[in-house]
């Protein structure tokens, strides 16, 4: 029997049979059918009849040269991981082929391995043909593992909150940071592949392997009892570096600080990309860097601070630094520098305190005080808002000297106050009439004296190295203005006040000793001198 999916032909002892199990076909589809078997003289009638009424009938009678033998073909998958043969039956008188026969025609067409003489077997017994049965298989590749490092400690990772957890967002942060000792990532070694061989013999190769840099850098080192363990061996941000785990002792935030961070203190530096939103504070021991704009902010550094995007502060927060401050703008803010204070565009009603100089192209409205130098391109406003410069002492040097001022002149009221009762007691101790109340009275005057002692001798020793550092700035002092300085202005220097009645232009106000009184000389006078 021969079938297709819409034909078949049946030999039986009268004859050849054709029947259909579809009613829609072509005729061209018929006669194709019908010559792919090599039947080409048949009954005409029969087969008019048969395309009209689509029922079974004879076409044509037996014929030795329509006896075929069964036909065994071979195909193989994709991979020739595994062959597949497919059973012609034999036409009418035909003998089905054996296992023997099979295994023949697979040598012929390259199968030579994995050959399974079971399944041949059963194909055969259960007769089935038109469809592809699996009969020989290779053996596939064992595929290996690439070596891989997990991460004890993510710097990448968010934080996970539970619904019942509360949070403190104004602490709590994303930032990854490491103490020394701590474990950091371990590193699963690779795992080689086995290769595999197909049907026909070749070798099937298994996807090759591949090693991970476990390299690292400072901060870190592998762990003596398992070279596979990286542990921290300092204090910092755990930072991953295109792949390379290192710790910094900088802080590297890519994003505001906001509550999604939470304020930051850290004994490095900071460098923040983003923001630094209101009602937060930065604090370091090293240098701060900010990207972007600051708000109404704490920002508190050792070393020196760098604000890209300016501050805008409404008034409240504070940005403090023992060294230089460089900010794009400042907009009521509070700014506090050990050194200069460098600004790129303007200050607009702000109170900025710098121990040496103040540089900036527009100062308008607020209080600037430097204790050498405050230098802008304009100066005030056309509507006459009050500005206040202050230059010539430090004012800081000055707010300490006189905390110390007060409180040594408080130790010594207090010594004098002690003096009249100590010297009372000893001349009751002298006539030897000295109670144990009075005795107890006398110790403890005593031991308040020498801590008054102790007191004023410290603050005074700080007060004399603060004069010193006074006395290389005193006679400094100097206010410049390239361009405009308007009316409504306050100018100190040294201790000297200038208020501007009129506009001034490329002008510098410096203290004349002799006069006591400040005077307008051109911008560029000393330039380079003043900070000396």
């Amino acid at each position: 029997m021969f079938r297709d999916d819409d034909f078949t032909l049946e030999a039986r002892d009268d004859g050849i049979y054709l029947s259909t199990k579809v009613d829609d076909f072509k005729e061209n589809e018929l006669y194709s059918f019908l010559k792919k078997y090599d039947i080409v003289r048949y009954d005409f009638k029969a087969l008019r009849k048969f395309l009209k009424d689509k029922e079974t009938c004879k076409i044509c009678a037996r014929s030795d040269s329509l006896e075929k033998e069964a036909r065994i073909k071979v195909s193989f998958d994709t991979e020739k991981m595994t062959a597949f043969v497919e059973i012609e039956k034999p036409f009418f008188t035909k003998r089905w082929p054996e296992a023997d026969d099979v295994e023949r025609v697979l040598n012929a067409n390259n199968v030579k391995v994995g050959i399974d003489r079971q399944a041949i077997e059963s194909l055969l017994a259960m007769r089935l043909s038109g469809q592809p049965v699996a009969v020989a298989f290779g053996t596939p590749p064992v595929e290996g593992k690439n070596a891989r490092i997990e991460l004890i400690k993510d710097p990448d990772r968010p934080f996970d909150v539970r619904d019942d957890e509360k949070i403190d967002f104004w602490s709590r942060s994303t930032i990854v940071t490491v103490h020394p000792g701590q474990e950091i990532a371990v590193k699963h070694p690779l795992v080689n592949g086995k290769n595999g061989v197909d049907v026909t013999g070749a070798i099937v190769k298994s996807m090759p392997v591949h090693n991970v840099d476990f390299s690292f850098g400072d901060g870190l080192k592998r762990d003596e009892a398992n070279p596979l363990l990286l542990i921290a061996t300092a204090e910092g941000q755990l930072k991953n570096d295109r792949g390379r785990l290192l710790v910094l002792p900088e802080l590297d935030i890519h994003r505001d600080i906001d509550f999604a961070v939470g304020s930051i203190d850290f004994t490095g530096a900071v460098k923040i990309t983003g923001a630094v939103r209101d009602g937060f504070h930065v604090t370091a021991q090293g240098n701060i860097t900010v990207i972007g704009p600051v708000e109404g902010a704490d920002i508190d550094s050792q070393g020196v601070i760098v604000i890209q995007g300016g501050v805008r502060a409404m008034g409240h927060g504070t940005v403090r630094a023992n060294g230089d401050i460089s900010l794009s703008f400042g907009d009521q803010a509070t700014i506090r520098s050990g050194g200069n204070i460098l600004v790129k565009n303007a200050i607009l009603h702000s109170h900025l305190y710098a121990g040496a100089a103040v540089i900036a192209p527009q100062i308008t409205g607020g209080r600037v005080e430097a204790g050498l130098e405050v230098s802008c391109h304009i100066l005030g406003t056309e509507m006459g808002t009050r500005t206040e410069v202050i230059v010539g002492l430090p004012p800081e040097q000055l707010e300490k000297r006189k905390i110390f001022t007060v409180e040594i002149k408080r130790c010594e009221e207090n010594l004098e106050r002690l003096e009249p009762n100590m010297r009372l007691l000893k001349k009751i101790e002298a006539a030897g009439q000295l109670d144990d109340k009075k005795r107890a009275m006398m110790m403890e005057l005593t031991k308040a004296k020498f801590q008054l002692q102790a007191a004023k001798s410290e603050m005074m020793r700080e007060l004399d190295e603060l004069e010193s550092q006074i006395a290389k700035v005193k006679d400094k002092g100097i206010v410049r203005v390239r361009d405009t300085c308007y009316p409504g202005t306050v100018i100190t220097v040294r201790g000297l006040n200038y208020i501007v009645h009129e506009v001034c232009k490329y002008t510098a106000f410096v203290a004349d000793d002799e006069k006591r009184a400040i005077v307008l000389v051109p911008y560029d006078y000393m330039s380079g001198r003043i900070g000396g």
